[in-house]
């Protein structure tokens, strides 16, 4: 089984599924289930669901895991996400990727989802097998999914990063932009272009104590009340993931080497001739201080400023905040949006608090097999952060869903890391499982 497991997942690994472009990794999918004379049905956003007919006398379960993956590249590389694949090192029991993000998250779940497929041997249910798109993005694929196809009032979410827990609840959350249009002046001061990089990267759910230092938060706190006119300010790749850079282009008469001695940063002479004004850059400074990043409220609400962009005269903030309390988003939403009367505050999507259910048979009945294999009880835990889980259990009613997986760090970055004799276990784990249930 292990050397299956790590063909599935070198098979995925070389289709290109960026987030929002999953057509050829849906379309795989559907070719082995043509193979295997399985029930297919995909919708216009590329969301599949397959059916297979089971062996063992119980009621339907599905099996459910995202088929988009977050891409990063080193700078230096000539990676091509939207048509080349993933370059896997398996290195003894570690699996990493040649310089980019390995997409373990989510493609050890859809590894193992295609092992039970095409395996014909195995004892289970009748099983239904839900793959979703933009997970890593707006969830468009487990909001927009047609459930009335799915059958199954029991499902098991294969988006957990730990072998040895169990995901029984997840915060809400709402991403907000915010844009400042402002005015550009003719300005004769120095220019530079200058980026601050080498910031800690991954999700910022799992990593939300790094969320306030970020590269964004810091170049502003570098900037901030300093005699300075902003042209540009561009950093980090997605809302949801910790800001590794940013780079500015300024106009000042100050010592930069000065101001920015303390940072990793890369500083060059700019020719620039135009500038935000001096009103226009102390309120987008202001406002990328103003919205807290980390935790924020006494109850462990978190929020992360991930990613912002200049377009000509515009300054685009993507904002997300998280909490297990629907009053408290409201809340921390209301503040957010009236920090500053300048900015235009739009609503990029919100998902629904996962909450947890302990009457949960497939909590208790997983908890029962793990004690049974290991002589302890797996960890449960509430997810700091968005995951599909919320979203589908909303749209069927009376879901009993859990979520499981294997251990994957530093994943949304050129770091991500995944271990084959985790996969293993949390393979048989669902094997045993989907034979007793």
């Amino acid at each position: 089984m292990k050397e299956t497991l790590i063909n599935n997942f070198l098979r995925i690994s070389k289709i290109p599924r960026e987030s929002g472009h999953e057509e050829k990794i849906a379309d795989f999918f559907i070719n082995v289930a043509k193979e295997k004379n399985l029930y297919y049905f995909k919708d216009e956003n590329n969301n599949v669901l397959i059916k297979k007919k089971g062996n063992v006398d119980s009621e339907p379960i599905a099996l459910q895991a995202h088929l988009d993956m977050v891409c990063i590249k080193r700078k230096d590389s000539n990676h091509n996400f939207e048509c080349n694949g993933i370059e896997v090192i398996i290195d003894g029991d570690k699996v990493t990727a040649k310089d980019t993000s390995l997409g373990a998250d989510q493609g050890v779940g859809l590894s193992m989802m295609l092992t039970i497929m095409e395996d014909n041997n195995l004892k289970h249910p009748d099983l239904e097998f839900l793959f979703t798109t933009e997970e890593e993005t707006t969830f468009n694929g487990a909001v927009t999914f047609p459930y009335s196809k799915v059958e199954s009032k029991r499902l098991i979410n294969l988006d957990n990063s730990k072998d040895n827990s169990i995901f029984i609840g997840a915060d809400g959350d709402i991403c907000n932009e915010y844009i400042y249009n402002g005015d550009l002046i003719e300005n004769n001061l120095p220019s530079y272009k200058i980026l601050i990089d080498g910031f800690p990267g991954g999700n910022s759910g799992e990593n939300v104590n790094l969320s306030e230092n970020n590269a964004i938060t810091t170049m502003a706190k570098l900037l901030k009340d300093k005699d300075v006119f902003i042209r540009s300010i561009d950093g980090g790749t997605s809302e949801n993931d910790l800001a590794t850079f940013c780079e500015v282009v300024i106009n000042t008469s100050l010592d930069v080497q000065e101001v920015f001695k303390k940072q990793n940063v890369k500083i060059d002479k700019f020719d620039n001739k135009i500038s935000f004004s001096k009103e226009d850059t102390k309120n987008i400074l202001n406002e990328i201080s103003d919205l807290k990043c980390g935790y924020i409220t006494k109850n462990k609400a978190s929020a992360n400023l991930g990613l912002i962009k200049t377009a000509n005269n515009t300054v685009t903030i993507y904002y997300v905040f998280r909490s297990m309390d629907e009053n408290e988003l409201k809340m921390i939403n209301n503040e957010s949006k009236n920090l500053n009367n300048n900015f235009n505050v739009n609503e990029v999507y919100a998902d629904s608090i996962w909450k947890v259910d302990y009457e949960s048979e497939l909590l208790s009945q997983y908890k029962e097999l793990y004690f049974k294999e290991y002589s302890e009880y797996p960890l449960e835990e509430i997810f700091h952060g968005g995951i599909e889980c919320s979203s589908i259990k909303k749209r069927i009613d009376g879901l009993d869903i859990i979520s499981i997986g294997s251990s994957i760090r530093k994943y949304h970055t050129i770091d991500e890391v995944t271990f084959i004799n985790s996969w293993i276990k949390t393979f048989n784990l669902l094997i045993k499982f989907l034979q007793h249930l």
